[in-house]
């Protein structure tokens, strides 16, 4: 027999606590790898978590969208009611009522029994909710909450899952990653390529912006998180991040949902018990949603292992082979279709992560995008992509052009400043019959800012030599814009832009002196000239002019209406008869701040550098200012004398250095951003009604975004124009928008 050497020793010691290890590792939902494709093992339901779990996999498989259960939010064990709508024709607002009388039933039950002794008579009702919930009346009653059943959305994403599932398995065990993680867009989206959250998340993965760019394209011309492909690579990369940092897969899981650096507080604080964490962190954005994603992914990786258990006679769509090729130059959305042999929805369905702008020829489709489209449809695309002339292959993309909405304006105002037509601007951005547009909305502007129909040509205002006629100077009042001020004089804005060389036309300062035409001087020239030149046909063109303008003022004295309310918002009647009301309480809104602020630039400037300042709006970063002003964050936190993760606030004055990038052009990155964001949530969301409240004590911008009313933080912002949002008193008036998701058959 071999004696056993100290070295043995030590070896066999070595292998002890690898398998020790690997055991732990398993016994906390880690996944083990034995080679360079993960072979991993089941995830298990912590003890503790079996109601949660329970509870999901219900919602998944028992109940559908057109049930309501009403539960409470801590204890997923204690259902109250399921209130079923099946087959009956009922409003959002009727099923809204419904459910807020069923809660309102049990709240008062539950108050009355937290109050009662042992020996006060109950209902049977009152007993059945006392038996129920046993104990912590009060509490619970403050703890009521509604779920919609997911049973028809889930058993349709397990349709759709068919597509891209094996490409998915393929991306995460590339990764060395637990293929089981392929079941999370079950729980964020049911697959639904379009899904689109208030919060802005986008696509079968609903990655935010911020975290989106981490990973992917997303600009105002491709948003990769709409590619089901591309955005699984994405999804790969973020949970192996989130795993190599915390090592725990049902912390790194549930970090998919709230964030990486707040399960690095929870870990530091309780441990790496996913339990233990869901029962005693503490945090603002640690809600329902975070608490409970964990056991959501649990259920839905139950149900569609067990497919065939909860949905017999399932059929799951097939993948489709697709063609692609590289696209080296910009190309025309026209261009795309001839040569490609492509219909607009073709290549819609073919390329998600092409957003609106380029599917309708605003913009072109980028250099470096991969084309795809169906075998079957076509199959070479690479030759085809060769018999393109290099005369429609483009270096540049199609610049933006845009207009922040102010204080004052309407849509006919707009059209005349830019001379073009109020059905062409409502064409563009969308805009409903009523022409209603919002203080700080970004319009996107016809290409060349000119009128698109040749008859209007001859109802341009004339253009006069003012060094003949003579000029006054003006002193730009409170709320004056070039319109009104042209409108004074009977000019035009373009003709003060020319008289007073303005670089900045759309950012007067109070105070400031322009050059206008003497008004006497110039209404005798143009007189003479309108003898000359004046037709019965061109007067009727513009009578027909004059007559389209007034259509696009909306009327001063108008009810509110109790069904619809504008999806957009400016000077509506609506909204004025909010802030009446708002004012009859004795509170006066400002509505004379832009909700955006431009670049300006600073006095202070080297004399061969540009140091514009600007003002931070929501949803801006410094990331984004860098990036749009193609330079290093580093710059920017110098430039600023700032250290690197310091939270800047909304409003604040920034200092970008424009050395590389021009304002205009840093200007259409940024509105572009804007762009894209507004036009993603009103393509997916409607404002359903405007309510007038109070802000109440301890109330947060936060809580009444995300905890209330579910809606983003510029919206909120667009419909309180002139007020401090970030700085909200006690007793003050807020707008709120009530918004509800545009239907849809997955909606």
């Amino acid at each position: 027999m071999r004696k056993i050497t100290p070295f043995h020793k030590v070896f066999l010691l070595f292998l002890a606590i690898a398998f020790f290890a690997s055991s732990s590792a398993f016994a906390k939902g880690g996944a083990v790898s034995s080679s360079k494709n993960n072979i991993s093992h089941p995830f298990k339901t912590p003890p503790g978590l079996e109601h949660q779990v329970d509870f999901w996999i219900k919602i998944y498989s028992e109940y559908t969208t057109s049930q309501a259960i009403i539960h409470d939010s801590r204890n997923l064990n204690i259902i109250y009611e399921v209130v079923d709508f099946s087959g009956k024709k009922i409003s959002r607002r009727g099923k809204n009522r419904k459910l807020n009388k069923v809660k309102a039933k049990y709240r008062k039950i539950l108050r009355k029994l937290a109050k009662t002794k042992k020996n006060t008579k109950l209902t049977v009702e009152e007993k059945r909710v006392r038996d129920l919930v046993k104990s912590g009346f009060y509490k619970a009653s403050r703890d009521i909450r509604m779920q919609i059943g997911q049973k028809n959305r889930f058993r349709r994403g397990l349709e759709r899952s068919g597509m891209y599932a094996k490409q998915i398995d393929k991306i995460f065990r590339a990764k060395g990653l637990p293929p089981e993680l392929g079941v999370l867009p079950h729980v964020e989206s049911s697959f639904h390529l379009g899904a689109y959250s208030s919060a802005g998340a986008a696509g079968i993965w609903q990655f935010t912006r911020s975290t989106g760019r981490l990973f992917m394209k997303v600009g105002y011309d491709v948003d990769e998180r709409r590619d089901p492909i591309l955005s699984s690579h994405a999804a790969a990369k973020l949970l192996k991040k989130n795993y190599t940092t915390l090592n725990y897969w049902p912390l790194a899981i549930t970090a998919y949902n709230h964030g990486l650096h707040g399960m690095k507080r929870a870990q530091k604080k309780h441990g790496s018990d996913i339990v233990r964490v869901i029962k005693n962190y503490r945090s603002r954005t640690f809600g329902f949603a975070s608490q409970n994603f964990y056991a959501e992914f649990l259920a839905a990786l139950h149900v569609s292992q067990n497919e065939a258990k909860y949905f017999p006679g399932l059929v799951k769509k097939k993948p489709l082979p697709m063609a692609s090729v590289k696209l080296k130059y910009y190309l025309d959305m026209k261009t795309a279709k001839k040569y490609f042999n492509m219909s607009r929805d073709e290549i819609a369905k073919a390329n998600p992560a092409l957003r609106p702008p380029v599917l309708n020829g605003e913009k072109r489709i980028p250099k470096g995008f991969t084309f795809q489209a169906r075998m079957e449809k076509n199959g070479d695309l690479a030759s085809d992509y060769k018999k393109i002339p290099a005369s429609l292959k483009f270096a540049r993309q199609v610049r933006s052009k845009w207009y922040t909405v102010r204080r004052g304006d309407t849509l006919s105002q707009i059209a005349r400043r830019f001379r073009t037509r109020v059905s062409t601007l409502r064409q563009l951005n969308n805009i409903g019959r009523r022409n209603t547009i919002y203080i700080g909305r970004v319009l996107r502007l016809p290409g060349a800012g000119k009128a698109t129909n040749r008859k209007f040509k001859h109802a341009k205002a004339k253009s006069f030599n003012y060094k003949t006629l003579g000029t006054l100077k003006y002193k730009v009042r409170r709320n004056d814009n070039l319109t009104l001020i042209a409108k004074k004089y009977k000019t035009t804005p373009r003709e003060l832009i020319r008289l007073n060389k303005l670089r900045k036309p759309n950012s007067l300062r109070l105070g400031q002196i322009l050059k206008v035409p003497d008004r006497v001087l110039v209404a005798d020239a143009a007189k003479k000239a309108s003898k000359v030149k004046s037709t019965p046909a061109i007067r009727k063109v513009a009578q027909k002019v004059e007559a389209k303008t007034k259509k696009t003022t909306l009327p001063k004295q108008a009810p509110v209406s109790k069904d619809k309310s504008p999806s957009r918002l400016d000077d509506s009647s609506d909204f004025k008869v909010i802030l009446a009301s708002a004012n009859s309480k004795g509170y006066t809104l400002n509505t004379d701040r832009p909700a955006f602020y431009p670049v300006s630039f600073s006095s202070k400037s080297k004399k061969n550098s540009k140091m514009g300042v600007i003002r931070v709006d929501f949803d801006e970063t410094l990331s984004h200012y860098a990036e749009w002003a193609s330079l290093s964050v580093r710059k920017i936190l110098k430039a600023n004398k700032l250290k690197r993760g310091k939270f800047i606030a909304y409003n604040k004055k920034i200092r970008v250095p424009l050395n590389r990038v021009d304002p205009e052009k840093f200007e259409e990155r940024r509105q572009e951003y804007h762009k894209g964001i507004q036009e993603d949530f009103f393509n997916n969301y409607q404002v359903s009604k405007l309510v007038v409240r109070n802000v109440e004590k301890g109330e947060t911008l936060w809580e009444i975004c995300n905890d209330q009313y579910f809606i983003p933080f510029w919206l909120l912002n667009g419909y309180n124009p002139g007020k401090n949002i970030q700085a909200l008193k006690v007793g003050e008036p807020l707008i709120i928008p009530i918004i509800v998701p545009v239907q849809s058959k997955d909606s």
